[in-house]
């Protein structure tokens, strides 16, 4: 049976619903740039641009084409029949559709899945690291909620998720003292992801996303459709800088366990065991990813090059 909740996934499942359909109303989603997303490693220098650095293989699109067929793609068959109304409600009341770009990574297969298995992991590192103030904690076995602190927040809901697939209903509402009555969006998103190894031994995901979103308010969705052309270059561009978080936990946890380590110290919200989960999969891509070095460029790898400089750990510091 196709239908199963129990697997991996995709991280975006979450991070992307809460941080780009929360995100598209006033005030919402992550505060992040390439930039903020740098640190500086054990040498004290910043990281190499053309490593932290992701691929944008296909651009975002809004096309009708692309809509149908994304519609005709979607996951459905084996849900439950509260789940399939669930989808059509949103489906068939789209105020807005948007294909995600379809971007190239690499990352251990292992640190992708941990932050998909994870996410309020990933959402408090972000706070740890002072480039948002989002909550997101989890309620159920798939489900979470989110707070932007700004009158923000939002439900997230897995419907259904195997390895290489992901749909997830969210709702999201904004509320503010300067308005009669929140604003409201749900959403479905499609995300889909494929793993890959290259020839060197370096691991590669690269994934995308359907996203359908449906505004209640006929003023707000007339209002929405006027910005899209804004809101899509925002959609799309939270989408890659949350995939370069990705990548830079790969560089940090590959190349800089102690930092990874303050971090996990500075953690909150999540539940228990959490960090220490982390630093179990910091441990052993750290020493994987010094075999693969070593076997690439023929050098033995000893006890002492493969101990992680956890003592020599800077404190953070955020490039601005």
């Amino acid at each position: 049976m196709w239908y199963s909740r129990g697997a991996i996934t995709p991280m975006q499942s979450v991070l992307l619903c809460m941080v780009l359909v929360i995100g598209l109303l006033p005030g919402g989603g992550v505060a992040q740039d390439a930039n903020k997303l740098s640190l500086q490693l054990v040498s004290g220098q910043r990281a190499p641009q053309e490593e932290l650095k992701v691929d944008t293989l296909y651009s975002g699109t809004s096309q009708k084409k692309t809509r149908d067929e994304a519609i005709q793609k979607l996951p459905t068959a084996s849900l439950p029949v509260a789940y399939q109304q669930m989808v059509n409600s949103v489906v068939q009341n789209t105020s807005m559709y948007r294909r995600l770009p379809t971007i190239r990574c690499r990352v251990d297969h292992r640190i992708y899945r941990f932050f998909s298995d994870h996410p309020d992991v990933a959402v408090s590192l972000w706070r740890a690291m002072g480039v948002s103030k989002l909550q997101l904690r989890q309620t159920g076995e798939f489900e979470y909620e989110a707070d932007a602190k700004d009158g923000t927040v939002g439900v997230i809901s897995i419907l259904s998720r195997t390895p290489t697939e992901c749909l997830v209903h969210c709702h999201g509402m904004f509320q503010s003292p300067m308005l009669t009555k929140p604003i409201q969006a749900r959403a479905i998103m499609h995300v889909r992801t494929a793993f890959e190894v290259a020839a060197d031994g370096q691991q590669i995901v690269t994934h995308n996303a359907d996203m359908f979103v449906a505004f209640p308010s006929q003023t707000i969705e007339t209002i929405a459709k006027a910005m899209a052309p804004i809101s899509n270059k925002i959609t799309d561009k939270n989408f890659e800088e949350i995939t370069l978080f990705v990548r830079m936990m790969q560089m940090a946890m590959t190349q800089q366990p102690g930092w990874v380590e303050q971090m996990a110290g500075k953690m909150d919200g999540v539940l228990d065991g959490r960090a220490d989960a982390l630093l179990e999969v910091t441990a052993q891509c750290y020493i994987d990813e010094k075999r693969r070095q070593g076997q690439v460029t023929g050098t033995p790898i000893s006890l002492k090059s493969i101990q992680p400089p956890v003592a020599a750990a800077p404190a953070q510091t955020m490039v601005k």
